[in-house]
């Protein structure tokens, strides 16, 4: 009987579906169409089943995509997917290697997909500590073959992406107490080699988007353990949930390493990082966020937890940070050193910080950040604890706009007390406040907050200034001020800086102030025209504007009195109302007069 063709290519189209079926999970891959854009784990034998180890069928996908030289040229650039499997998971008992790979994107159905302590796309099963994907390219090393020494061509990773997975470090939630599982993964994601592998790595343009990675020693790790350069430029972290792991949440280690991490929660990391030993991996250092080296940009960042040393740790290199919020306890951000190009630091920024959670007290969160880089900026931030300032005066960091929320939290430090290596602008409670740095070690700051601003001067053209300590023997001193000089300003500038010779002044249109403070002299204030000269002014040659002044003797420095200017007639200068309350002394009559408006001068005796 003769069959219709149709019917014969549909028997012939079932029959080979039914065939891959039944060999699905046997075959290696090795003839799988890969230059396909779409490509499952499943069509290189994954069962994903959270039973069979999985860990061959996924590197032959990871192989496939390097293409069929397996080196720089002739890559099958695909999308490798990983379906998630109800009750079931990926068992990875080997790291996965992703070396010398262009475009390739890893993705699954989305993060968490399955609620629960340990349920996972990807479950690390493997006996040792090792990392679960490891991307590795090499930027070309030298080898010794015969005596001879020869560089092998660069093999570097070029766009790859981690989308959409859960990638768990342990089959179990790790525990809170009592010692760690050997076992744990390494790393979820690792860029670089791992130790005794040597060779320096190149990774461009890489992404993890939409990851939970937990139950890992560290959840992305960047580095060469055997000092090697890495040149990780530039890895965007977005939109990712990193938690539960024990000793850092993100680690970013040595070279032209260069990370972005936006959007993500980083928290509940650290717990223990103190309990691993100082290895080729890290210090005991337990953080969210650890920058061991390269430069790193947080933005829009939250975090929890308790680490043992910080929510954010910069153990060297840059950090900057823009809006964060922290309920972590203890430091928020501690910088222990700062990379320099020469004799420069390489600073950053932090801005827009929220420090704060209701179980913070002075003993768990005492301090909420630690500056040791000169020129680092810190504005608009909401802090629990103190700020520890340790730098010195080559380059103060300056604070504007911090407030402080416990009671008695300030500005600490050998840069506050010693050093004076502090700039300050508008503290929380203050008005207006500018605190410059630069007074002698001994003197309190005010810096605390107060109801009333600290300097002020009053006018169209306000000046604010503010000497602390300008002298060895002074107490400090806040001005709140205004004068009209005779051009119809309305300018008060006062500037005092001590030097070995005194107090020098500086000018301001055609009105010197000279301010000179300690001694048996609380402060005085003498002005003259220079005509336009900025040099050190001989006290003969100042006219006399009085001042007040202080018990010489030791211990009564709280009596004062007020010494009216000495001259041998009225001053000429009238405006108005300008003169009524002023006095001087005549020395040509011996009598104190007191202005009473206008040229009026009366004697008081």
């Amino acid at each position: 009987m003769k069959m219709d063709n149709r019917r014969t290519v549909g028997i012939l189209v079932m029959a080979t579906l039914l065939a891959g079926q039944a060999t699905n999970g046997a075959n290696t891959g090795a003839e799988k169409d890969t230059s396909r854009k779409f490509v499952s784990v499943k069509d290189f034998g994954a069962l994903g089943n959270g039973i069979a180890d999985d860990t061959a069928a996924i590197q032959a996908a990871l192989n496939a995509a390097k293409g069929a030289d397996n080196n720089a040229v002739g890559r099958s650039v695909f999308s490798l997917y990983f379906p998630s499997v109800p009750e079931g998971f990926y068992r990875v008992t080997e790291t996965l290697v992703i070396d010398g790979t262009h475009g390739l994107v890893i993705h699954g159905d989305g993060a968490l997909t399955k609620r629960g302590g340990e349920n996972a796309t990807i479950r690390w099963y493997g006996t040792e500590s090792k990392p679960v994907f490891q991307v590795k390219g090499g930027t070309g090393h030298k080898e010794v073959a015969a005596g001879l020494a020869r560089t092998k061509a660069s093999n570097p990773n070029f766009y790859i992406a981690f989308r959409d997975l859960t990638i768990s470090g342990y089959r179990t939630r790790l525990p809170r107490k009592g010692e760690l599982p050997t076992a744990l993964a390494l790393s979820g994601i690792h860029f670089g080699t791992l130790k005794g592998q040597g060779n320096p790595t190149l990774c461009r343009r890489a992404i993890v988007e939409n990851v939970h990675i937990f139950n890992c020693r560290f959840g992305i790790w960047s580095g060469n353990p055997d000092g090697e350069n890495t040149d990780h430029a530039t890895v965007l972290v977005t939109g990712c949930v990193i938690n539960s792991n024990a000793q850092a949440g993100i680690y970013w280690g040595t070279g032209n390493a260069l990370a972005n991490v936006i959007s993500c929660d980083v928290g509940g990391n650290g717990w223990a990082g103190s309990s691993f030993p100082v290895d080729a991996y890290s210090a005991q250092i337990g953080a969210n966020i650890h920058v061991q080296s390269g430069y790193m940009d947080i933005v829009s960042n939250t975090s929890a937890g308790r680490p043992t040393s910080a929510d954010i740790y910069q153990s060297s290199g840059r950090v900057a940070i823009i809006n964060a919020w922290s309920d972590t306890l203890g430091y928020f951000f501690y910088q222990a050193s700062a990379s320099r190009s020469g004799k420069a630091y390489q600073v950053g920024q932090i801005t827009g910080v929220r420090h704060y959670a209701g179980t913070m007290d002075a003993t768990n969160t005492p301090n909420s950040m630690r500056i040791v880089a000169p020129g680092t900026f810190v504005s608009s931030c909401m802090v629990y604890g103190n700020i520890e300032v340790m730098s010195g005066l080559g380059g103060r960091p300056v604070f504007a706009g911090i407030n402080f929320m416990r009671p008695g939290a300030t500005y600490t430090g050998s840069g506050v007390q010693a050093q004076r290596s502090l700039t300050v602008l508008g503290n929380a409670g203050n008005s207006a406040q500018i605190l410059l740095g630069g007074a002698n070690a001994g003197v309190p700051l005010a810096h605390k907050g107060r109801a009333t601003p600290q300097i002020l001067s009053m006018g169209n053209n306000p000046c604010l200034f503010q000497v602390l300590d300008a002298s060895a023997a002074g107490t400090g001193l806040s001005f709140h001020t205004r004068t009209d000089d005779a051009n119809g300003n309305h300018t008060l500038l006062m500037n005092g800086y001590f030097t070995r010779t005194g107090v020098k002044p500086l000018q301001a249109d055609k009105m010197v102030w000279l301010l000179k403070l300690g001694g048996s002299h609380g402060w005085s204030v003498s002005g003259f025209d220079p005509a336009g000269s900025a040099d050190e002014i001989p006290l003969g040659s100042l006219v006399d504007f009085g001042g007040f002044k202080v018990a010489p003797v030791s211990g009564h420095r709280s009596q004062v009195a007020f010494q009216p200017p000495a001259r041998r007639g009225p001053p000429s200068f009238q405006s108005g109302d300008f003169w009524i309350g002023s006095m001087y002394y005549d020395t040509s009559t011996n009598k104190l007069r007191v202005n009473t408006g206008g040229s009026k001068w009366v004697d008081l005796h």
